[in-house]
């Protein structure tokens, strides 16, 4: 039914670093909108895809079909945008010449024989790709720390720590942003200290200038890292960001 194609490139923290991507190709043909549903329910989400793995699913993928379905669609709420089922911010550079045609076509496909991207009617069935994700994961959605974590525990495992210096060097040397100044983390003040709720040791730190604080206001005791300072700050639980969650394998 289906075959494992597991991707070992070493990507970007905010295009899944520091984890796996774990690819299942399914060769039973459905409409963009049911492949994404089958994906969504026995696997992360239909595949994102960039230009090295697209040349590996060409390779290593046994498709008699022409096209298969990928993770790509046009924006509901931006029609001239292409974006990633899944919300991630990864590069869109490898259309086929003359494509994408129009906006008639509003799925995205990858061609079998060029590895090379194709806007395809959503109605048409074909066979796909779904993808399973290990690692830390940026959520494009904005959340107060509460709703980050109980939505970081109910899909993937936990929110995130950036628990060490080479984390922490992988997160803050990407150019590419969260959708919000402040992304959340797992790290939060209760009982008089500081903690990742993951359980993870605290010992690294990356605290602003103004310090670990002991005791931080009552509304500020939720830690976010700051995307253009580079460092970790404690800031009001209430604020609604863009969240890291991890998920083991």
């Amino acid at each position: 039914m289906k075959a494992a194609v597991t991707v070992f490139f070493v990507l970007s923290l905010f295009r899944l670093n520091f984890s796996l991507r774990t690819h299942f190709f399914v060769s039973k043909k459905m409409t963009w909108n049911d492949a994404q549903t089958y994906c969504r329910t026995y696997h992360d989400d239909l595949s994102t895809v960039n230009k090295e793995e697209a040349h590996m699913f060409s390779r290593f993928t046994d498709s008699t079909s022409e096209y298969n379905w990928i993770g790509l669609y046009i924006s509901p709420n931006n029609p001239g945008e292409w974006i990633w089922s899944g919300g991630e911010v990864e590069a869109i550079d490898n259309w086929d010449n003359g494509q994408p045609k129009g906006i008639t076509s509003e799925c995205g496909g990858l061609k079998q024989s060029t590895s090379k991207l194709h806007n395809i009617p959503c109605s048409e069935t074909l066979t796909f790709y779904c993808m399973d994700i290990v690692g830390p994961i940026l959520v494009y959605k904005n959340k107060t720390w509460d709703e980050a974590l109980d939505h970081c525990r109910q899909h993937y495992t936990d929110l995130a720590s950036l628990s060490s210096e080479t984390i922490m060097a992988e997160v803050i040397n990407n150019p590419i942003t969260s959708q919000t100044a402040y992304v959340w983390t797992g790290l939060r003040f209760m009982a008089g200290h500081w903690f990742w709720v993951s359980g993870d040791d605290l010992q690294y730190k990356a605290w602003s200038v103004e310090g670990e604080l002991q005791c931080p206001a009552r509304d500020m005791r939720c830690g976010a890292l700051d995307r253009k300072e580079k460092v970790w700050k404690p800031r009001d639980c209430e604020e609604r960001h863009n969240f890291l969650c991890f998920k083991k394998p």
